[in-house]
């Protein structure tokens, strides 16, 4: 958090990002596994997405807990909220804060694992990331993803030639964008223009970025 705040000065971006994490009398970690054992078994088995979503609603159900019960007035809806929405409404309501990333950390930092952010360009269902790793870089790399940034580096699931040849292209572009290569030092990493502008630090983007967004149909939005 403190390496994105300071790369948010040198945008002159005002930046404050607090951290409110899951405390219970011992600090003990919550203990709910994966429907496959792994998260990676998990996600890529049967109805993967969904139940790793069930997953981080139990995770979510615990974490409130200690939050006490809920004081804030209640709007009758026939939509049952998920659980987490509910830590993610409370987490607002006690920051007072509308921007709120939720991150789930989990025990398996010498296993063979992924760090992944689930519905992020979605508008239906709370979005979160699991960082299975305790690289700093990597869990930049997942918050910036809650805000709105892409994956620039080139994954088994790009089969698609245009995908291949955008993130190519990005990853020469910008050698250093912690988007295309979250595992180094994160102090030799930095933010490219590219991400900038996804999460919002600078107004508009760069022509011969645009393909990289969304091809040639669609106009760039200055905003």
């Amino acid at each position: 958090t403190k390496w994105i705040e300071k790369e948010a000065v040198k945008n002159g971006i005002s930046l404050s990002i607090k951290i409110d994490y899951h405390r219970n009398k011992k600090i003990i970690p919550i203990a709910t596994n994966f429907q496959r054992r792994t998260l990676s078994g998990t996600l890529f088995g049967a109805n993967g997405i969904k139940n790793v979503d069930r997953w981080a609603d139990k995770v979510a159900k615990e974490a409130l807990k200690p939050y006490g019960p809920d004081t804030s007035s209640t709007t009758k809806t026939k939509i049952v909220p998920k659980d987490r929405e509910k830590l993610l409404a409370r987490l607002r309501d006690i920051h007072q804060t509308d921007n709120v990333g939720l991150i789930y950390f989990i025990n398996n930092f010498y296993t063979d694992e992924v760090s992944v952010v689930l519905h992020a360009s979605e508008d239906y269902s709370p979005e979160y990331g699991i960082v299975s790793f305790k690289s700093p870089g990597t869990i930049a790399h997942e918050f910036l993803h809650l805000f709105g940034a892409f994956d620039l580096y080139l994954s088994p699931f790009d089969k698609k030639k245009d995908i291949k040849k955008k993130k190519e292209f990005a990853m020469k572009e910008f050698p250093n964008e912690i988007m295309a290569f979250p595992h180094r030092r994160l102090n030799t990493l930095e933010i490219s223009p590219f991400t900038k502008y996804l999460i919002g630090w600078e107004n508009q983007l760069d022509s011969k970025y645009k393909d990289m967004l969304i091809g040639k149909k669609i106009k760039i939005v200055k905003y």
